[in-house]
């Protein structure tokens, strides 16, 4: 028995040296297959640097892999006997997923800015913009559609906002060379005039050279150097006499709006309220004797002056709200929503539902400049546009921009769809604000030409 113990353990530990070399194959297998894995990894890596991921979008995969336990341990190591490292490549690849889903959105938000950029292109200049370009913008969403790569799409981004920046070119220098083509003749220069100078006669103001201008001009016969000087003095001095004319017009609303400050003033017995309506009536005296730009100037100054005592006057009272003088529509993106003001004071209110996502209701300070009543909303977008819509009939608008920015009621949407979140729904307008009609029509009624309006979010 005691020969048989010597062989026992030699046996044993030939069992034991077998296992350990079995181990050892093993955890070399898993470190081979492992390190052959990461290699393509880090391939597949390149491949999408190549095809538009940003390098620092990359370089943290990276880092993560070459700083993992498993790139550290040797192909011997304990670690390959328990962990064959497939779960962390697992995560990778999910990362890796992750970075290519952001790149490409990124490069979308890009193409999808350059595609509204064209549209509010489109708005702006209408007939002027190339029509060569606007076929080739018509199949702007079939070429991002079949975009695979960041790289792909953000070349069509560089592209076409290089195309919507020479298109803009193109349309402005045709709407210029249209609006500043001439009067298409002398006889039509002269009788723009004779006009001119009968409105400036009417509002008092002096009319400089020009009556003389046109007597040189309709007298010039067939010298041609004589006329060519005639013309473009005349058309020198008409610029001048229409900004004192303007200047005349923009007094005139001043002083409006300063009557109706000094009557809400009498109407709510403000302080002083008998000493504004004198100082008024004897500006405007001082308006309607017309003349120059200087003195217009300084009636302009001292309408200010008082305005500003009368305002302080109101909000003494409680009825001046910080908006300006006169009828005031205040437009709200982010609540939907609008008040009218009449002097300072709350006039009505309502929900409202302004432009969709691409195709926002443009914010700033704005004029009505033109009513339509009734109107057919036309599509300026071809059919092939995402943006295109059927005609569409409103019985009231008011323009407020050009490029056809609108405030009108929209009989097509629901009087339950307006308000919050609306500009984000079905029923959202093309960058136009919609009132329910009867709100429409008593807006309409109450808000002439010249009406402020404020649009913020």
């Amino acid at each position: 028995m005691r020969r048989l113990l010597p062989i026992t353990t030699a046996v044993v530990s030939l069992a034991l040296i077998g296992a350990g070399g079995a181990v050892t194959v093993r955890a070399m297998g898993r470190s081979s297959s492992f390190h052959h894995d990461a290699v393509a990894l880090e391939r597949s890596w390149s491949q999408n640097v190549r095809d538009g991921v940003p390098e620092v979008s990359v370089a943290p995969l990276h880092h993560e892999l070459e700083t993992s336990k498993y790139m550290q341990a040797s192909a011997f190591s304990p670690l390959w006997w328990l962990d064959d490292g497939s779960a962390f490549l697992a995560t990778m690849h999910r990362q890796t997923a992750g970075v290519w889903t952001s790149a490409m959105a990124v490069a979308r938000a890009r193409a999808e800015s350059a595609m509204s950029a064209w549209s509010q292109m489109e708005l702006e200049f209408g007939a002027y913009v190339p029509a060569g370009a606007a076929k080739a913008a018509a199949t702007w969403s079939a070429q991002l559609a079949a975009a695979k790569t960041p790289a792909a799409i953000n070349a069509l981004a560089v592209a076409w906002t290089s195309e919507v920046a020479v298109a803009r070119r193109s349309a402005t220098l045709d709407e210029v060379t249209v609006a500043t083509g001439g009067y298409g003749g002398v006889a039509a220069l002269v009788a723009a005039a004779e006009h001119t100078v009968a409105v400036a006669h009417g509002n008092n103001l002096d009319t400089g050279a020009v009556p003389s201008l046109i007597t040189t001009l309709t007298a010039s016969g067939s010298d041609a150097a004589a006329t060519v000087h005639a013309i473009k003095a005349l058309e020198a001095d008409l610029v001048s006499l229409n900004a004192l004319i303007s200047l005349d017009g923009r007094v005139a609303t001043e002083l409006r709006a300063l009557d109706a400050r000094v009557q809400l003033a009498g109407t709510h017995n403000a302080a002083n309220a008998k000493g504004f309506a004198g100082q008024y009536a004897s500006l405007s005296a001082q308006f309607h004797a017309g003349g120059t730009a200087a003195h217009l100037d300084s009636v302009s100054g001292e309408i200010a002056s008082l305005e500003n005592s009368v305002n302080a006057a109101l909000t003494a009272v409680g009825c001046g709200h910080a908006v300006p003088n006169g009828k005031v529509i205040d437009i709200d993106v982010t609540t939907q929503s609008a008040i009218f003001y009449a002097d300072g004071c709350i006039a009505g209110q309502s929900l409202v539902t302004t432009g969709r996502p691409g195709l926002r209701t443009p914010t700033g300070t704005f004029r009505i400049y033109a009513k339509y009543s009734p109107i057919t909303m036309i599509s300026p977008w071809p059919q092939s546009s995402p943006y295109y819509y059927s005609p569409e009939n409103a019985q009231y608008a008011m323009e407020f921009l050009r490029g056809g920015f609108f405030i009108h009621d929209a009989p097509w949407e629901p009087s339950s769809a307006f308000g919050p979140g609306s500009q984000n729904g079905v029923d959202a307008s093309h960058g136009c604000v919609h009132m329910p009609t009867p709100t429409m029509a008593w807006l309409y009624a109450w808000s002439p030409i010249g009406t402020t309006i404020i649009v913020h979010a």
